[in-house]
């Protein structure tokens, strides 16, 4: 096990290299086996490689992703909604030393959250792509790097206070359902609180607010990839 040194790991997205919070990842190999009769071993072995990382920033350090990077695909090509993210993380045994650089980092979630009125907001970014296995032997079966990565159609809510804070997502008019939420317990002051929750169709992510004095306010978003193999 390695011991890794917050303070000393660098993490890069898009150029950005200061602003972020924390930083967790993964490197997931997947094996399919594929079991046949009358052995215990498995004829082949299949392996799905993806990565997969999440991230949490101060409200505005990431830059906003308008209707042209979150739209859905109309063709046959790579999603825009992708970040270039290099991580290099600061470990106690320098030959466990971890380094990431990868160019095509799709984003599958995103969230905004300011709960405390004179609190600051953060923004919590998850992603993930697909590489090829590059297993090697005849008892492996390899599966390449996806051609594309297409994007589908953005869904999200937000709440809280309505106006004088932006809560990192538009929503888009079109479609768009509101319903209400709040909590209420007896005590000395007996404070509660009531809010309206959006729900639509998003067309920005990205950008809410870090201060916003007074004001609360959450919102989350999907955003969904599936990898295309085309021979």
């Amino acid at each position: 096990m390695s011991v890794i040194l917050g303070s000393m790991t660098q993490v890069i997205v898009d150029g950005i290299n200061s602003g972020f919070q924390s930083i967790s990842w993964s490197v997931s190999r997947q094996p399919n086996r594929l079991w046949q009769l009358g052995d215990w071993l498995p004829w082949r072995t299949q392996v799905v490689t993806t990565i997969s990382i999440n991230l949490t920033a101060y409200a505005g350090v990431l830059p906003r992703l308008d209707q042209n990077r979150i739209r859905p695909s109309q063709a046959c090509e790579l999603s825009p909604a992708s970040m270039h993210i290099i991580l290099n993380a600061s470990a106690c045994q320098p030959a466990d030393a971890i380094h990431l650089d990868q160019d095509h980092m799709y984003i599958t979630s995103y969230s905004y959250s300011k709960t405390d009125p004179v609190g600051y907001g953060t923004e919590s970014w998850s992603f993930q792509t697909w590489l090829a296995s590059n297993v090697t032997g005849n008892e492996f079966i390899n599966i390449p790097a996806p051609t594309y990565v297409l994007q589908g159609i953005t869904e999200g809510q937000r709440s809280g206070d309505q106006t004088g804070i932006d809560r990192g997502i538009d929503l888009a008019t079109e479609g768009l359902v509101t319903g209400q939420e709040g909590s209420v317990s007896a005590g000395p002051t007996s404070i509660g609180e009531a809010s309206t929750i959006e729900l639509g169709i998003v067309t920005r992510i990205g950008g809410g607010d870090l201060e916003a004095g007074g004001k609360v306010g959450t919102s989350s978003a999907s955003i969904p990839h599936t990898p295309l193999y085309i021979q």
